[in-house]
């Protein structure tokens, strides 16, 4: 299958990928690295991976092999912990 493409029809769809490649701000991400975590919480990145293997950990998710906060649920059960 042959597709054809006008340039510009090439030139919006790189604009399109490089739109999607920019980063939004780790404060309007749902999901954020442990690093990014670290910054917006304040809380230190040992204390973030050290709470990441606590057995009801609901907070993290995985791409691949990079692991993922959910800033949400992470600050739920940040909230409800009586100590960190």
């Amino acid at each position: 299958m042959k597709v054809d493409f006008t340039d510009k029809e090439m030139i919006a769809y790189k604009e399109l990928l490089i739109e999607k490649k920019k980063e939004k701000p780790f404060w309007e991400k749902k999901c954020l690295s442990v690093n990014e975590t670290a910054a917006y919480t304040g809380i230190g990145r040992g204390k973030i991976r050290e709470l990441m293997k606590v057995k009801d950990c609901n907070f993290v998710t995985t791409d691949g092999y990079q692991q993922y906060v959910i800033i949400d649920k992470f600050v739920k059960f940040i909230i409800n912990r009586q100590e960190i």
